[in-house]
């Protein structure tokens, strides 16, 4: 066994193939998560452990094991945005390398919390606001008309879709989706203008599940 160094934040896969996020090991060590019912544990530098159980019967980790396969990670979460949308409402274009993969899986939990309060910023025309979490912004873009270009606190900007599929619809329960917008049509600078966000609604592709 090994404790994680400094309040770095955890995800655990459980047998399911579902992802948790816990900001620190000790709040992972407080948790119901079981070793029996986890597959492994990732650490933000992208290393895996298991979860054990301690001499004491309290729950602990193990050393690291090595570095995770992140191309099967990568596909792990895909696979779970497909099948939970209403949990995975960001809908990012995934990079390729290691570190940038390990990156958007553990930002894209964090924005997810509901309990998350971090600032995101709304542009609309030439209006801007700020929100405190995802579910700020939810309540915002349900008001406004016209196209609609958010900017989460790590600096990817999605266009909010609502989807036509009724059963998808239903799961979300009316809340929208976000695709990520690539980044030609990124604006230079900080303001987002109107021609920015027309670009955005043309650029933003939709994957096949929403359609």
């Amino acid at each position: 066994m090994c404790a994680i160094q400094g309040a770095m934040p955890l995800i655990v896969v459980d047998d399911d193939g579902e992802f948790h996020l816990y900001r620190t090991e000790a709040e992972l060590l407080r948790s119901d998560e079981r070793p029996g019912t986890s597959r492994c544990v990732i650490d933000r530098s992208g290393l895996y452990r298991h979860l054990l159980a301690g001499p004491d019967g309290l729950l602990a980790v193990s050393r690291s094991l090595g570095p995770a396969d992140h191309y099967s990670l990568r596909q792990q979460f895909l696979r779970q945005q497909h099948a939970h949308p209403e949990a995975h409402r960001l809908l990012r274009r995934y990079p390729s390398t290691r570190e940038d993969v390990l990156s958007a899986i553990f930002e894209e939990l964090e924005l997810e919390d509901p309990a998350d309060r971090q600032e995101w910023t709304l542009h609309a025309g030439p209006t801007t606001t700020r929100c405190a979490g995802l579910h700020a912004v939810d309540a915002q873009t349900a008001h406004r008309a016209g196209v609609v270009v958010v900017a989460d606190p790590f600096g990817h900007l999605y266009v909010p879709h609502a989807p036509t599929n009724r059963g998808l619809a239903r799961r979300l329960r009316g809340n929208p989706l976000y695709v990520e917008i690539g980044p030609q049509d990124r604006p230079q600078g900080s303001a987002v203008t109107g021609q920015h966000i027309d670009s955005a609604a043309a650029g933003a592709s939709q994957p096949a599940f929403l359609r």
